[in-house]
């Protein structure tokens, strides 16, 4: 069988390339503009950028968030240790020496004054030791931020914080009990409020729910009614007092409802409003009041509703006058 030498190939080759023609070449059909071809192109590369740009902002605000939950855990883990933590007279002076404080003379007295005794430096029997103890770490952290208002803890919750006043309702929505700056903010009270605790016919306090769950976001497990029946306590604690509430009323609501009044111009006034926040309540009970009581609401936001709250309510129903 025959085959046609490779140089013969070539030229032949060459040759038909030679003698090719325009007309033998086809030309290339120009694509016709279609503005809406040009806009769909467009459309999908703005769409891409968006989803970039959205997933950069994600990435940002989740290191962010996780970055502002490990501060605020060192912040009021390294607080709650210090004043919740190290039960006992040691702990105490212990407590004292790091904050360079000072003990109360009450705290003082009573380590070496019998009970009756005791009534001298503080005015009543049965004088509590261990709300003196928390006291003078109270009045140590006082000396150190004079901001402080006292300390709050709900029973059954991680709830155990400072709680911190300012002379408006914003500053401590982003700063930590030492001042600096803290998206998890603070608990604080309205600064409406007084200082002392007894003055207040409604106390108010406030709290992020912040979502890795500190701050005022165990406040939503009231809203299970076994969980509402069985850690209905809030203790808090000031350097005049310690006052035990139950809680009474719990509900979801918005910032626009007066659930934060702080003046009651006649004893009516404060009932209707006791009254009023009780029958809110998602689980009712058969809390009865009187002109004398004292009230203590608990708010925090929900996303429950556009402008959502969450608020808390409970009665005083004992105290320790320090």
């Amino acid at each position: 069988m025959s085959q046609t030498p490779p140089e013969k190939k070539e030229s032949e080759f060459v040759r038909s390339v030679m003698e090719m023609t325009p007309d033998a070449i086809a030309p290339r059909e120009k694509k016709k503009f279609s503005p809406l071809t040009f806009l769909l192109d467009h459309i999908r590369l703005f769409a891409l950028l968006a989803c970039g740009l959205v997933l950069a902002l994600s990435v940002r605000y989740i290191v962010h968030s996780l970055v502002g939950y490990g501060e605020a855990e060192d912040v009021y883990g390294n607080v709650a240790d210090a004043v919740v933590g190290g039960s006992g007279e040691n702990g105490v002076e212990e407590m004292l020496s790091s904050y360079g404080g000072q003990a109360t003379p009450d705290y003082e007295a009573s380590q070496n004054l019998s009970a009756e005794d005791l009534q001298g430096v503080t005015g009543q029997t049965g004088v509590n030791r261990e709300f003196e103890r928390f006291r003078s770490k109270l009045y140590s952290l006082k000396q150190r931020y004079p901001n402080l208002y006292g300390w709050i803890e709900l029973p059954g919750t991680n709830i155990n914080y400072p709680i911190m006043q300012s002379e408006d309702n914003d500053y401590y929505l982003d700063h930590s009990y030492t001042g600096s700056y803290l998206e998890a903010g603070s608990i604080f009270a309205d600064y409406r409020c007084s200082r002392t605790a007894l003055e207040n016919k409604n106390l108010i306090l406030y709290g992020h729910h912040m979502a890795n769950q500190s701050m005022f976001h165990a406040l939503d497990n009231f809203l299970e009614r076994d969980f509402f029946e069985k850690n209905g306590t809030v203790i808090v604690y000031t350097l005049d007092g310690m006052y035990t509430y139950r809680i009474f009323s719990v509900y979801a609501t918005d910032k626009y409802y007066p659930y934060i009044t702080t003046y009651f111009p006649t004893d009516e006034s404060f009932l209707e409003f006791a009254e009023r926040v009780k029958g809110n309540s998602i689980h009712p009970t058969d809390t009865q009041f009187c002109a004398e009581d004292k009230i203590l609401t608990l708010s925090t936001c929900s996303n429950r509703t556009r402008n959502g709250r969450l608020a808390v309510h409970a009665v005083l129903v004992s105290s320790v006058r320090g």
